[in-house]
């Protein structure tokens, strides 16, 4: 049989190949070593980054800020799994230079370096805006939910809690019971009812301090992990996690921006993501797209005052209650601050719910309106206008112009997390807490980012602007 046949294991040659010749020179991992070796970790603030004159040499930061963006890019998270790959992966064994720390090191750099592995992820957007790739005007928000490493049998409501310390409560009785007729027949099985008891009153403890949580307002609460949320998720239904905010640059794809939020909602996220990547930008005025989840006129208009122009579809209430007028087919004067219904009769300013950030307007005498069976059932017919109506218009004036805008959201934004779930693996955080979730979720984004650009230029290209 004439087969290929590879070279003897034992075989010596006489100029044996070294490492370098197993990675082309058009290979990303080239990216990742040059990139993580131009960056001064000192300055970004990773331990360790500064060594002293006595004791075990630490590893360089670099070198394990390297191993983990090749490894969320290539959906290796695990630690113990990154380990391995120090020892079998010809890639890793280049990158690292044979280095191969330990899974508990990676562990703890991956935990205590959370804010510094941000800075990192925001030091190549400024590298890609110094090196003239990142300049445009318009960038795409949106929010997606990831599971956190908490299980979702350990995030309780109010009800929920009580029914759960009722049962603690009532075991805790019972061995109590048990405790005292062990003492009086002089079994010697009290050693063990006291372990158990004392377990369960450990947890009584924590279950107290839950309870203490929720007294103070919050409506859940996660056992094992506080600060997840459980957060509806689409067609995944109900999930404890947390809801992560991107801002991606819409002619490049990169993530310019993201944040790990406890907010379920989108609702109030659209100023404080759009005002940074503004600032990540460095641009002047940001055209802004996201969907109808971030309308809210407060956030709109304050976008507008820092020179950014939100394109958001608008959520209107529609009048349900019969076949009646709706408020658009009411005309609003904004210098007598009234409006004008389709009978031709003057609503003027009432009150206020400042609650609902609404300002009411209404007029009596409905019952002698010809047009009363169109409009409501009452004498006074009642109609809103938002404290920030004005921007809620201008907002969707910009979508209602341009409908392209929403398509071409759908495209920019949502891809990276389809990236980021599907080809990363990064469905479900590994780390506990969330700045174990905002260090996990630095290392993705980055990893990405680095990716985008070297399919975009190519690794020598990027190798030069490095």
């Amino acid at each position: 049989m004439r087969h290929l046949k590879g070279e003897p294991r034992q075989q010596s040659t006489l100029f044996p190949e070294s490492l370098d010749d197993y990675v082309s020179a058009d290979n990303p991992v080239r990216v990742i070593d040059a990139y993580m070796d131009s960056l001064d970790m000192l300055a970004l603030g990773f331990t360790q980054a500064a060594t002293k004159h006595t004791g075990r040499k630490p590893y360089d930061p670099a070198d394990l800020l390297k191993l983990y963006t090749y490894g969320y890019l290539n959906q290796v998270r695990s630690t113990r799994r990154l380990e391995k790959e120090c020892h079998r992966n010809v890639e890793v064994l280049w990158l690292m230079k044979r280095l191969a720390p330990d899974f508990k090191t990676l562990a703890n750099f991956r935990q205590q370096n959370s804010k510094a592995i941000r800075e990192a992820c925001r030091g190549f957007i400024q590298f890609c805006r110094e090196a003239s790739l990142l300049d445009s005007r318009m960038i795409a928000i949106d929010g997606s939910k990831f599971r956190a490493a908490a299980s979702m049998s350990k995030t309780y409501n109010r009800k929920q809690l009580d029914a759960l310390q009722k049962r603690l409560n009532r075991k805790i009785d019972d061995y109590l019971h048990l405790m005292a007729k062990s003492e009086q027949s002089g079994t010697n099985d009290k050693g063990s009812i006291h372990e158990a008891l004392s377990q369960l009153q450990k947890r009584k403890v924590r279950l107290d301090g839950l309870s203490g949580s929720l007294d103070k307002g919050a409506s859940q609460c996660c056992e094992t992990e506080p600060e997840a949320k459980r957060m509806r998720s689409g067609r995944e239904g109900i999930v404890v996690g947390y809801n992560v905010q991107s801002a991606v640059d819409v002619e490049t794809g990169l993530i310019v921006h993201h944040e790990v939020t406890t907010e379920g909602s989108d609702n109030r996220q659209l100023e404080p993501i759009a005002t940074t990547a503004k600032s990540e930008l460095g641009a002047d005025t940001l055209q802004v797209l996201a969907d109808a989840g971030y309308s809210n006129g407060e956030q709109l208009e304050r976008c507008e005052e820092q020179g950014i122009e939100p394109a958001v579809p608008v959520n209107r209430a529609v009048n349900n209650k019969g076949n009646y007028f709706q408020k658009s087919e009411f005309t609003y004067d904004s210098e007598q601050d009234q409006f004008t219904c389709p009978a031709g009769q003057l609503l003027t300013y009432q009150t206020y719910n400042r609650k609902k950030k609404h300002r009411l307007y209404a007029r009596t005498g409905c019952n002698a309106c010809p047009l009363q069976g169109r409009c409501t059932s009452a004498d006074k017919r009642w109609v809103t206008r938002h404290f920030n109506e004005d921007a809620l218009d201008r907002s969707q004036q910009r979508v209602d112009e341009n409908p392209g805008l929403m398509r071409l959201r759908s495209a920019v934004v949502e891809r990276p997390f389809a990236q980021l779930k599907h080809n990363m693996g990064m469905r479900r955080f590994r780390c506990w807490g969330q700045s174990g979730a905002e260090s996990e979720m630095g290392l993705a984004v980055m990893a990405y980012n680095l990716n985008r650009m070297i399919n975009a230029l190519g690794v020598q290209r990027m190798l030069q602007l490095i």
